[in-house]
């Protein structure tokens, strides 16, 4: 994800319609994917006393549940957006890349972010340590790779708490460079994210995405490539119908397997929920299938009002013959209006309190927050770039358990102790 930051100009009365002007508001991206990069100014540490191990354990759960519902929001923007579209998108890497941000917040900004992203404090040491605690854990994982970076301004300078904090907690070095120079400004922060995401995304910003006007570029990239804990023999692959609707099918290579997996019938959601483990890591891919093939709306309603960090204790293990695509997603979109309706409005207006970023009295704001994620699913694995009551039916018999997802479907990788990592919709090949 990638989050631009832009300098205000301080005028007085008689310049004040150049502040209005839709010149004087040009500014910079923040794009996310699963890798993430953001523009922005950040602001100064405060040091305090750290949390116990179970006053962190606490807030980490607290945490997780409100990731789930911050994804879920997301998402149903997104569905609302392109409602026929293919979406995959990291909410954490969003959560990370506007969570550095929050670290340079002061005043109704600050509390605007705690608010929307979930965070479970307004202290600036237990926010840090909280992403700290998810980055620490996968620092040196083979197969979940997260990568902060912050891109500074020539002649500007990170104020010294902020940098401490990045470096630190969020592990982010930080790189002078001329964004006055966009093509070898944007040309730098491509390779970087090509880097990080094995080359899956590439070209985050254009050239005029960046300009003289930026003075800081936050970027986090997050890279995930799992084999399943159970592959799918690539034999037992074979063309089959994914129905559109009710009538229309087109055919797709779909996997075949039967093994042993978290299984559930979930009234509440009218759909049934398939968890697949990844090899040698506490991540897994959960599929949520509407019951009916023409469910997915009616499935993205019904998850505004579901705690998807509660789904797990409502499977089962038990034998489960799954028929699933093979498939490959690919999504971008700007994210201004989706965080302007979860609450976090000021960051983009005049009004935006960051001055705990730069060693600089210029007033900063962000222009633009862009997304754009990609995944991978086959027989091997998974490769991606990038809530309310229930109740399970009862198991009534000892008949194999059927898992077709032949229809469009919601699916989401996470880990039960953090959260979310990736989510996203398949609906078409």
């Amino acid at each position: 994800m990638l989050m631009s930051f832009i300098g205000r100009k301080i005028v007085d009365a008689k310049n004040l319609l150049a502040l209005w002007s839709p010149l004087s508001r040009r500014g910079n991206n923040c794009n996310f994917d699963t890798f993430l990069t953001f523009v922005l100014l950040l602001s100064v540490y405060t040091t305090t006393a750290t949390m116990s191990n179970h006053d962190q354990i606490v807030a980490q759960r607290e945490f997780a549940s409100k990731s789930a519902q911050f994804a879920v929001k997301l998402f149903n923007h997104m569905h609302k957006k392109d409602p026929n579209k293919n979406i995959i998108y990291s909410p954490f890497s969003i959560q990370t890349c506007v969570g550095m941000a929050r670290i340079g917040a002061v005043g109704e900004t600050a509390a605007e972010l705690d608010r929307a992203l979930g965070l479970p404090s307004n202290d600036v040491a237990a926010i840090a340590d909280t992403f700290h605690n998810v980055l620490v854990t996968y620092k040196d994982s083979p197969i979940l790779k997260v990568a902060n970076k912050i891109f500074v301004m020539q002649g500007y300078s990170i104020k010294k708490e902020f940098n401490e904090i990045a470096t630190t907690k969020f592990y982010s070095s930080a790189d002078s460079i001329n964004f006055a120079d966009s093509a070898n400004a944007a040309n730098t922060i491509n390779k970087w994210v090509e880097s990080k995401t094995n080359n899956l995304i590439k070209n985050l910003i254009v050239p005029d995405a960046v300009n003289s006007d930026t003075r800081m570029v936050l970027v986090n990239a997050i890279h995930f490539k799992g084999e399943w804990k159970y592959q799918f023999p690539k034999s037992a692959t074979r063309d089959d119908d994914f129905y559109l609707n009710e009538v229309d099918s087109v055919r797709v290579p779909m996997m075949n397997l039967k093994e042993s997996f978290g299984y559930g019938v979930i009234s509440e959601l009218d759909a049934t929920v398939l968890e697949m483990p990844y090899k040698d890591s506490d991540l897994s891919m959960l599929v949520i299938l509407p019951n009916l093939r023409t469910g997915l709306a009616s499935l993205q309603e019904k998850l505004k009002n579901f705690n998807l960090s509660d789904i797990t204790r409502y499977l089962i293990n038990t034998k489960v013959i799954v028929k699933m695509p093979k498939f490959k997603a690919e999504y971008n979109i700007e994210l201004n209006d989706a965080l302007i309706n979860l609450g976090m409005a000021r960051m983009f207006s005049n009004d935006a309190e960051f001055s705990n970023m730069l060693d600089s009295t210029e007033p900063l704001q962000v222009s633009k927050v862009v997304h754009k994620a990609f995944i991978e699913v086959n027989e091997e694995g998974t490769e991606a770039a990038a809530a309310t009551v229930l109740r399970i039916l009862p198991v009534r018999s000892f008949r194999r358990k059927r898992f077709i997802a032949d229809h469009p479907f919601i699916y989401f990788l996470r880990s039960r102790k953090f959260g979310i990592f990736f989510m996203g919709q398949f609906q078409q090949i």
